[in-house]
């Protein structure tokens, strides 16, 4: 882009051919766009905001968040090197590929044509007040920048007009194909099956390609993150083949649930090993910032529908813990922590009143509510204990005593309360003053892991 600026002097779009046009993008349109460019993904993420605040439905969870902010800023930075070179955008308007992505999905998931365009108007009308702020910075008066204004304003609204163009035809050509494709068919079986309505085995094997009789695994592999460039389909693939390897099946059912999140039914003729499950890995070179949640093994068209289920809760329990990037959650591993946190404010209000002032940010407070949870675990031996965590047995009965006294009473007392509080303590501290982030799906507490039209969670 620096070479462009030194050498283009003459704009090329009609609009800015007259001598005042001509000086102000020199002087002020050229530069402005430069510095549009630099702080694309600042103003993408700002841009984001106000068309979630008008559009709380089409941008109601965090992948279709981070979906539209990746289309918005391909979008600034596209039109900023039109601007920057004098371009006609009639001619240089293109759909970046998180922008081609965004309306194929759409397409896909049936959102109203009406409803995209209205996103991507929301998203020029707050990228034009960053641009107008941007140009008063460079302009010298007020008469240069009136000029600027209109002329960056008429070059804009010509680019958008041309690129809603171009997302026209390709929703319209994409929706076309989608409702003709195998695709569509399976997506309809899969969605049928989710919701709990009646369909015969054969038609849905046929349609899956997938035998629906056997035991199945079901699987979320997800990214919280768009990176420019990168084929996210294919990271989170590999996850789902690796894993479905180490299980014994090469050909897993894998449905997309959006750009950034899939579901997949992992199927095996006889039942899987519990251990096996617990040592699930995936490369993570091969699937970097991937997290996998898996439902527990359930055969037929309800196992296929519960394991999904499952795995959903599962991830739900992941985000709420802040799970790293690169592991496997087992629903059977954090059940009780599931059904515990579907109302995630009386859960809360639970271990806060049960562990007391054992519920602390501070480290050795943190270390202490460990070391009861493995001492409770262990069956109260200090031995096991102590082994499990490294430690000297003093140390643990220290840290034990150090743990009732904060409770303000023994283990004792309540204490199936006391293991469940203690269960809970990771997902829940904290969780209500972030609930946004955990993305809580219109207060019913239920987790909305993919974009716009996911499948169905069973009721």
């Amino acid at each position: 882009m620096g070479a462009g600026y030194r050498d283009v002097m003459e704009p090329v779009w009609v609009g800015a051919r007259g001598d005042d046009q001509r000086k102000v993008w020199l002087a002020v349109l050229r530069p402005a766009a430069a510095e549009l460019a630099e702080r694309a993904s600042e103003i993408a993420a700002s841009v984001n905001t106000y068309t979630f605040e008008r559009l709380p439905d089409l941008l109601g969870n965090a992948e279709a968040l981070e979906v539209n902010r990746a289309s918005t800023e391909a979008s600034i930075r596209d039109f900023a090197e039109v601007l920057l070179t004098g371009a006609d955008p009639a001619d240089k308007a293109r759909l970046a590929f998180p922008t081609l992505a965004y309306a194929q999905d759409g397409a896909q998931h049936g959102i109203p044509l009406t409803t995209l365009m209205r996103s991507y108007r929301l998203a020029h009308a707050a990228t034009s007040r960053h641009l107008n702020a941007i140009l008063g910075t460079h302009s010298s008066d007020a008469v240069e920048l009136n000029l600027a204004s209109e002329l960056s304003s008429a070059w804009m609204f010509a680019y958008v007009d041309a690129a809603l163009c171009l997302v026209e035809e390709v929703y319209t050509v994409e929706r076309d194909r989608w409702l003709r494709s195998a695709a569509a068919s399976q997506a309809e079986t899969i969605g049928t099956i989710l919701a709990g309505q009646s369909i015969d085995a054969d038609v849905a094997t046929k349609r899956l390609r997938h035998d629906i009789r056997r035991v199945h695994v079901a699987a979320i592999a997800w990214l919280d993150t768009h990176e420019e460039g990168r084929n996210t389909q294919a990271i989170l693939e590999s996850a789902i083949r690796d894993i479905a390897a180490t299980i014994g099946n090469q050909n897993p059912l894998v449905h997309p649930l959006g750009m950034l999140s899939v579901a997949a039914w992992i199927s095996s003729h006889s039942d899987v090993p519990s251990k096996t499950l617990d040592e699930l890995r995936f490369r993570t070179a091969s699937a970097p910032g991937v997290r996998v949640a898996i439902g527990e093994p359930a055969r037929g068209i309800g196992g296929f529908r519960v394991s999904h289920f499952e795995a959903l809760e599962a991830q739900r329990i992941a985000v709420l813990a802040g799970r790293p990037a690169g592991g496997v959650t087992r629903y059977g591993n954090i059940s009780l922590r599931a059904i515990a946190t579907v109302d995630l404010e009386q859960s809360c209000a639970f271990v806060r009143r049960e562990l007391g002032r054992l519920v602390s940010e501070d480290e050795t407070t943190r270390r202490l509510a460990a070391t009861l949870r493995t001492y409770l675990d262990e069956n109260c031996s200090r031995g096991r204990t102590a082994k499990r965590l490294h430690i000297h047995e003093n140390t643990v009965a220290y840290r034990v005593r150090q743990a009732e006294e904060l409770l303000g009473r023994s283990l004792e007392k309540r204490s199936l309360e006391l293991r469940v509080a203690l269960s809970l303590f990771e997902v829940v501290v904290g969780a209500s003053e972030t609930r946004v982030a955990a993305d809580i799906d219109g207060g019913s507490g239920r987790f909305s892991p993919s974009g716009v039209g996911s499948l169905p969670a069973p009721s």
